[in-house]
C-alpha cells in the first residue's frame, strides 16, 4: 500500500503545474524560411533544364541515353525485359558484332567481357555522329553539344562512331606503359585526362578490308566510307576529347547545376529582403520602452472573476493566487509588470494598471538620456523596468538615441562605452554594431554574469525577445543554461568587443564631447558617448560577521553549480528566492547537507512554490531550519551564530551567502546623475 503525500502543517499550496508552452516560431526556426523554397525552385529549375534538353528519358533510372539511343527512340522495355542483363539486348539492333581481338574472345567466353564492359549505357555511352548536311556532333549520356571540325567527310546517311573512354580498358591495359598495346589507342597530350581520355581503335568488332564501301570492289584497298567516318571520329576525339571539359566549355549537368543554383539564390536573396523589410517596418512600428514612473499592478474586479486559475497559470512568478473562489494578488513585490494575466483573462476582470510611484529610480529623459549629464544614457532594471524583455528593448531604444545624437560614426576612438553586458548591455552593443558604431563593453564579471549566479537548472519565465541582428528568441520556460548559452552563442556569433573583470569606479566629462571612463586600478576608455546597463543588482551584499583569512575560500556570494557541494554540509544564509532555490539545489545532491540562516522570524517573501518546497524538505529532514539568527564569526569547517535562545556552532564545509545586494548608487553619483 502507498505511504500517503506529507502533508506540512501551515505550508501554503504549491504552484499549479504550468499549461505546457504553446508551439512558437523562433529564429532558428524563421531563419531558414526562405531555404525551403529556393530549394524547391532550384530542384524545379533542375529538373525543367534536364527535360528541355533530354527529355523525360533522362529522368529514369538509371540515367539518360546518349545521342543515338535518342534517335531511336528507346524506351526501357527495349533492353531490360524477361529479366535478362541489358547487354544482351544489344545485338538485336547492333548485331553480333564479335571481338577480332582473341584475348578479348577469351574474356567473352568466359563471361567476363560483355558489350556493356566498353560501351557503358547511361554512364559513360560516347561517340561522334555524323549528318548527312555535314553537321558533327559530340554525344554522351547525357550531353550532346555540335562542333566545328574542318573535315571533307559527307556520308550519304547519317553515321554514328563509338568512342570507348579508356576507364574501361583500365582493368587489363596499362595505360603509361608505351609497351602496352593500348598506346596506340591513345592520342597524344591527353594524358591529364586520365581515365576519361577516349580510345580511338575502331577495328574491334570489324576489319577494314572487309568493308564494301563505295569503290572498294573496283579498286581493293581504296578508302572507304567507314574509314573516312573512322578518321573523322579521331579528329573529333582530338578537338573535344571528354564531355565535361574541352575547347567548348563545361558539360550540361553542370549548365543545369548553374541554373538551379542561381534560380535558388536569387529566391533566397528575394526572401531575406522581404524578411528585412518586415523586420525593419516592425522596428519602427515598435513604441518606445520608457522608464516606468510607478509600480503596475494587476487590478482584480472581484464581481466578475470566474476564479478560472487562467492568471494563476500565466503569471511566472506567483503573484496572484485564488482565494474563496476569486484571484487575488498575494504577493504584489514580487510583480514585475508582465501582463500575461490580463492577457489570459477571459473576461477581462484582471487588468494590469499603474500602481504606487517606484522611489529611487535615475532621472531620465527622452530616448533614456540622463537628465543631469547629457550624453549620459541608462538602460535595463536600473530605470525601474524589471524583466529580460524590457532591459533588451531599452538597451536598443537608448542606442539608437545614441546613434541619432553622433550622426555619423568617428574615425577615432570608441563611439560609445557600454558599462555592463548584461541582457541590456549585450542588446545596445547589437545594435550599436548594427548602426555601425565602434563600441565598447565593460563589465566587473563576465558576460551575463547576473545569469551565470542562478543556480543550476534554474527556470526563466518570459516573452519573446527581439534580439537586435538576431531576430526574436523564444524563453518562455528555458533553464539557466539554455539562456546562457543562447547569450554567449550571440557574443561569439557577433564577435562584439567586450573587456570583463573590469570595474568601472567612475564617468567624467572630458574636453571635445567626451567622456572618460574610468576603471579600477587607474585605467580610462575615452567615447563620445557613455551608456550605463548595470541593472539594479549591483554589488552582492557582502557578510559583517568576522571572517578567519583562512575561512574565506569557503565563503560564497552565489551558487553556479549545486553539484560542486555534493557530500559537504553547506550553511545558507538568507531567506529570499535566491537563498531558497539554492537550498533546495543544494539538498537534491547526494549526501548533502543544508542549514538556512535567516535573521528574520519566518517567511515574509518568496514564490509560493519556493516556500512550499523548503518547507516540505525541513519536514523530510533534508534541510535544517534556523530562525531569527544572526552570523557572529566564520572559521574553517565552523561557523558561529547568534540567535534568541543563545550562540549556536554549525559545522559547515562552505558558507553561500544571499541575502540582496547593494544598489549601485555609488556609481551614479559619482557619474553625476541624481535619484528621484
Amino acid at each position: 500500500m502507498k505511504k500517503p503525500v506529507l502533508s506540512v502543517p501551515g505550508a501554503e499550496p504549491a504552484a499549479r503545474r504550468r499549461t505546457a508552452p504553446k508551439h512558437a516560431e523562433t529564429s532558428d526556426v524563421r531563419r531558414f524560411r526562405g531555404v525551403l523554397p529556393a530549394s524547391v525552385l532550384a530542384a524545379v529549375a533542375v529538373v525543367v533544364a534536364l527535360i528541355a534538353t533530354d527529355g523525360l528519358a533522362a529522368l529514369r533510372a538509371p540515367g539518360p541515353q546518349s545521342r543515338p539511343h535518342q534517335k531511336a527512340k528507346l524506351t526501357c522495355d527495349a533492353c531490360h525485359r524477361d529479366g535478362k542483363p541489358a547487354a544482351t539486348a544489344c545485338p538485336r539492333c547492333h548485331g553480333g558484332h564479335a571481338s577480332r581481338r582473341s584475348a578479348h574472345q577469351d574474356l567473352r567466353r568466359a563471361g567476363e567481357m560483355t558489350c556493356a564492359t566498353c560501351h557503358r549505357i547511361h554512364r559513360a555511352d560516347e561517340g561522334v555522329s555524323f549528318a548527312e548536311n555535314g553537321s558533327v556532333w559530340r554525344y554522351g549520356s547525357g550531353w550532346q553539344r555540335q562542333i566545328e571540325l574542318s573535315t571533307l567527310f559527307r556520308p550519304r546517311n547519317a553515321v554514328s562512331v563509338a568512342l570507348v573512354p579508356a576507364r574501361a580498358c583500365a582493368g587489363c591495359h596499362d595505360l603509361k606503359s608505351p609497351r602496352d598495346p593500348i598506346a596506340q589507342c591513345l592520342l597524344p597530350g591527353q594524358e591529364s585526362l586520365g581515365l576519361d581520355r577516349p580510345t580511338v581503335c575502331f577495328d574491334e568488332h570489324r576489319d577494314i578490308t572487309t568493308i564494301a564501301g563505295a569503290g572498294a570492289k573496283v579498286a581493293p584497298g581504296a578508302t572507304t566510307e567507314r574509314d573516312a567516318a573512322w578518321e573523322a571520329a579521331r579528329e573529333a576525339a582530338a578537338v573535344v576529347p571528354t564531355g565535361g571539359f574541352g575547347r567548348g566549355g563545361l558539360s550540361r549537368p553542370l549548365w543545369w547545376l548553374g541554373i538551379g543554383l542561381a534560380v535558388g539564390l536569387s529566391v533566397l536573396g528575394v526572401e531575406r529582403g522581404r524578411q528585412l523589410l518586415r523586420d525593419r517596418k516592425k522596428k519602427d512600428a515598435t513604441p518606445e520602452v520608457r522608464a516606468s514612473a510607478v509600480v503596475r499592478l494587476p487590478q482584480i474586479d472581484e464581481s466578475t472573476c470566474l476564479g478560472c486559475y487562467a492568471c494563476v497559470d500565466a503569471c511566472p512568478y506567483d503573484v496572484i493566487e485564488v482565494r474563496r473562489f476569486v484571484a487575488v494578488v498575494a504577493r504584489p513585490d514580487d510583480c514585475c509588470g508582465l501582463t500575461l494575466c490580463e492577457q489570459r483573462c477571459p473576461n477581462g476582470s484582471l487588468v494590469v494598471r499603474d500602481g504606487e510611484p517606484i522611489e529611487d529610480r535615475p532621472r531620465v529623459g527622452a530616448a533614456l538620456e540622463s537628465a543631469d549629464v547629457p550624453g549620459l544614457y541608462l538602460a535595463g532594471d536600473l530605470t525601474g523596468l524589471p524583466l529580460i524583455k524590457n532591459a533588451i528593448n531599452q538597451g536598443a531604444e537608448a542606442m539608437r538615441g545614441i546613434a541619432e545624437s553622433l550622426g555619423r560614426a568617428s574615425g577615432e576612438g570608441y563611439d560609445v562605452i557600454v558599462v555592463g553586458t548584461g541582457p541590456a548591455g549585450i542588446s545596445a552593443l547589437l545594435e550599436a554594431k548594427q548602426k555601425g558604431l565602434r563600441a565598447l563593453g565593460l563589465d566587473q564579471g563576465s558576460v551575463a554574469s547576473s545569469i551565470k549566479s542562478f543556480p543550476r537548472g534554474k527556470l526563466v519565465f518570459d516573452q519573446p525577445l527581439d534580439i537586435p541582428l538576431t531576430g526574436e528568441l523564444w524563453l518562455e520556460q528555458s533553464s539557466k543554461e539554455e539562456l546562457l548559452a543562447k547569450w554567449l552563442r550571440i557574443v561569439r556569433k557577433e564577435k562584439l568587443e567586450i573587456v570583463e573583470h573590469t570595474r568601472v569606479v567612475g564617468v567624467e566629462r572630458a574636453s571635445e564631447g567626451r567622456f572618460v571612463v574610468r576603471t579600477e586600478g587607474g585605467g580610462t576608455h575615452k567615447a563620445r558617448r557613455v551608456l550605463l546597463a548595470v541593472g539594479r543588482r549591483g554589488t552582492p551584499r557582502t557578510l559583517s560577521a568576522e571572517i578567519s583569512e583562512a575561512a574565506e575560500s569557503t565563503v560564497f556570494y552565489s551558487l553556479a553549480d549545486a553539484r560542486s557541494f555534493a557530500g559537504q554540509h553547506v550553511l545558507v544564509v538568507g531567506l529570499g528566492d535566491s537563498a531558497m532555490e539554492a537550498a533546495i539545489a543544494l539538498a537534491a545532491q547526494p549526501s548533502a547537507r543544508v542549514t538556512i540562516a535567516y535573521r528574520g522570524s519566518g517567511f515574509r517573501r518568496g514564490k509560493a512554490k519556493n516556500i512550499a518546497e523548503v518547507r516540505r524538505l525541513v519536514e523530510a529532514g533534508r534541510i535544517e531550519l534556523v530562525l531569527d539568527a544572526e552570523v557572529r564569526r566564520i572559521e574553517p569547517r565552523r561557523v558561529s551564530l547568534r540567535t534568541k535562545s543563545g550562540d549556536r556552532t554549525v559545522d559547515a564545509d562552505a558558507v553561500i551567502a544571499l541575502i540582496g545586494a547593494i544598489p549601485p548608487w555609488d556609481l551614479l553619483e559619482r557619474c553625476g546623475v541624481s535619484r528621484r
